[in-house]
């Protein structure tokens, strides 16, 4: 998949990628080149005066901070910092942060050498934000450039001993500036290693982490003990058989993975012609922790005969998808790209529209989540006369989706800020928006909140996917006992949402979800981007392609229509992802940014619709044979825990960076490739640690036959 996605993006980078044109852009896309563009406005003299300005300003501050004056600010300065500063190594001198070329560009971190710096042992490494201010029009105005310095301090120093220093240095150019990271606003952030102490939350994390470790070496044990100390060659003909189920179909509500076994390890130690050994519960609850067997069921690429096999490669590629747009555009929000300017221009060009429309992705997951709840379900009520244990089923869903969900963010809390370190770190290690809202996530209601108070902001899908499975049981109920009811139901929730996202988009006028107005960010986030009630057009599309593939199982079509289906989902598909570029060159009426940001997730979640429909019925072709690859199998398995970490790995690469990242096609493929593999190597060991043991405790505490009892007793007392 990486192999697939870093093509594509080779592609985007081949066709001349540059900025030729920067002056000549339209619309509101020239608001996007403001840095360059007012730059552009300075005249010779005024460029050469700064750029002497910038270095004039650097020496003299590293001057000062060397030879302190005698002035009554300097006293409040601690007398360890003021005796420690009066040498400096030559090293400490090397590692402070430089101008670097390309000022014009937008390159505006001057990190200096984070490893220069802390391998002197006494020096800590530490960031001033700070501000240019450039005069230009002859002096009429001035220009305000963000500045990222890095400079070299001895541990002595506090950040506020370090910030009296800077501020008490007269230079033309640079001022502090107080800028909001983690817990406090500041001005100086110095780097300590580890980046914080270890507290009463990382003692109980490594603690948890230990005894799942243990357990599931234990359970391997008992496992490898029973398999070959009770078998028949060794106890008079036992042997070992394993009844837990891999396919697809044994999850009933699938998020973004389809394959994790929800019925529990139940081992059958049995003689044969002889009753069957029963083992004791201990030993059950062992078995649901043992490595190698949760291994084998990640790892098996068999597909049942009912399974829908394209799901599989449509789920991995949506995830693919997603984590090559965070490579990329996570840099940029911490800017941290070397030539910002090459980024701007680079996301005007039509054929990379495709990375930023990558929240189509997400709709994906929400269409692949309504489409197998709707197919697998309405298959059992089938069988089960519409009688369900509705209970259960919302128990099954939270138990599924919570546990690793939850150790996710134990990780992210407790672990993750002692994992790496860099120039950048500080703006990473403290998250107080989960410190204080945590339960917000694991009550699936963050979304109805601020984007500033969510924890792990990229798990607002997750909410949005619960709330649509709540309500779902109404629909199903409708469409299993009065279908058409239940499809005009659908139908008209379908364009309630459209009309809804259609009418907001319009009102706050965000532009089609593109750069401006229509930035994914403030008032677009919190008013549209997240809310359920403008996100459930794709999951509704969903659940009527799962209600077609239970009421046609073989749906058979004419040539002509299939090769009508296949050009008209490609080219509106195409469409609605490359159209929005041209919002880049001239500014649209509020109707049309209401028309699209409406219909759009729509529009695309009909058209993978399709190729979902055609894949299951044969008509699919060499499209079906890729996407129904076994190998998409226990990839897709991963993909849920993919999706809650690899945001947590995209961040570690780029805040563990030491030096801007340069925006060419090696260092991003380089990066994307590293993220994906880095990702479901964790995603990985959470899986095995987590995912798989809990849904095996769920059938060990609420076995199967419990909900076969309660359809019964349903069943009878309905023909009573």
């Amino acid at each position: 998949m990486a192999v697939v996605l870093s093509v594509l993006l080779l592609f985007c980078f081949c066709f001349g990628f540059h900025v030729d044109d920067v002056n000549g852009t339209s619309g509101h896309t020239a608001g996007v080149f403001s840095w360059y563009n007012k730059f552009s406005m300075m005249n010779i003299d005024e460029l050469n005066r700064l750029e002497t300005g910038i270095r004039n300003a650097k020496d003299d501050l590293m001057s000062e901070l060397m030879s302190f004056p005698e002035t009554g600010i300097v006293s409040t300065v601690s007398p360890g910092c003021i005796k420690d500063t009066a040498n400096f190594p030559i090293q400490a001198l090397d590692a402070f942060g430089k101008p670097r070329s390309g000022i014009l560009r937008e390159n505006f971190a001057w990190l200096g050498n984070f490893h220069e710096c802390t391998s002197l042992g006494t020096y800590q490494h530490c960031v001033a934000d700070m501000q240019i201010n450039a005069p230009m029009n002859n002096g009429t105005t001035n220009l305000t450039v963000p500045i990222s310095w890095g400079i070299c301090m001895p541990k002595s120093c506090s950040e506020d001993d370090i910030e009296i220093l800077i501020k008490q240095v007269e230079v033309p150019f640079f001022h502090l500036i107080r800028k909001s990271t983690g817990k406090t606003p500041g001005v100086v952030h110095c780097n300590q290693i580890p980046a914080k102490s270890y507290d009463a939350g990382f003692i109980c994390v490594v603690t948890l982490s230990s005894i799942l470790g243990f357990l599931m070496l234990l359970g391997a044990a008992v496992d490898v003990y029973i398999r070959w100390f009770e078998s028949p060659q060794n106890i008079n003909g036992y042997q070992t058989i394993d009844n837990s189920p891999v396919d697809s179909k044994s999850e009933r509500t699938p998020l973004l993975t389809g394959g994790t076994p929800n019925d529990s390890v139940h081992v059958e130690v049995q003689r044969h012609n002889q009753t069957p050994k029963k083992q004791g519960f201990l030993t059950r609850f062992l078995l649901c922790f043992a490595v190698n067997r949760s291994l084998e069921k990640l790892l098996n690429a068999k597909q049942g005969d009912k399974s829908v096999g394209c799901l599989n490669g449509i789920r991995v590629l949506s995830i693919s998808w997603v984590i090559l747009a965070h490579s990329i555009f996570y840099p940029m929000n911490e800017r941290m790209y070397d030539d910002t300017i090459e980024f701007y221009a680079m996301i005007q060009r039509l054929d990379f529209t495709v990375i930023v429309k990558a929240e189509y992705a997400v709709d994906t997951f929400f269409l692949l989540s309504g489409c197998l709840l709707t197919y697998l379900t309405l298959g059992k009520m089938a069988h089960t006369n519409g009688k369900l244990p509705w209970g259960l089923f919302y128990f099954h869903r939270f138990w599924r989706l919570t546990p690793v969900y939850a150790a996710v963010i134990l990780f992210f809390l407790f672990l993750d800020p002692y994992i790496g370190s860099g120039p950048l770190w500080y703006r990473y290690i403290d998250h107080p928006s989960c410190e204080k809202y945590w339960w917000r996530n694991l009550l699936y209601i963050s979304n109805f909140f601020p984007k500033s108070e969510m924890c792990m902001d990229w798990s607002w899908y997750l909410p949005n996917d619960m709330q649509f499975f709540v309500i779902s049981p109404f629909i199903l109920i409708l469409l299993h006992k009065v279908p058409k009811v239940g499809a005009g139901l659908l139908a008209t929730l379908t364009a309630i949402s459209i009309i809804i996202k259609a009418s907001l988009t319009a009102k706050y006028g965000m532009g089609g979800g593109v750069f401006g107005a229509g930035g994914v960010a403030g008032a677009y986030w919190d008013k549209i981007y997240d809310k359920p009630w403008t996100r459930i057009s794709p999951y509704f599309v969903g659940m009527a392609v799962g209600f077609i593939m239970v009421r046609r199982p073989h749906l058979r079509m004419r040539p002509i229509v299939v090769l009508c289906g296949w050009v008209l989902a490609s080219a509106v598909g195409l469409v609605v992802i490359y159209v929005v570029n041209n919002a880049f060159y001239r500014d649209w009426s509020l109707a049309e940014q209401g028309i699209y940001n409406g219909l759009g997730s729509f529009t695309w979640a009909s058209c993978v619709g399709w190729v979902i429909l055609a894949c299951k019925n044969g008509y699919g072709g060499w499209i079906n044979t890729f996407l129904s690859w076994n190998f998409w199998v226990p990839v897709g398995r991963l993909t849920y825990t993919v999706y809650l970490v690899h945001p947590i790995i995209l961040r570690n690469i780029l805040f563990s960076s030491s030096n801007p990242f340069s925006f060419t096609i090696i260092p991003i493929s380089t990066r994307f490739t590293g993220g994906i593999v880095l990702s479901h190597m964790v995603a990985f060991v959470f899986a095995l640690a987590i995912e798989f043991p809990f849904a095996n405790l769920e059938k060990l505490l609420i076995p199967s036959n419990v909900e076969k009892k309660k359809s019964e007793k349903e069943r009878n007392k309905e023909q009573a």
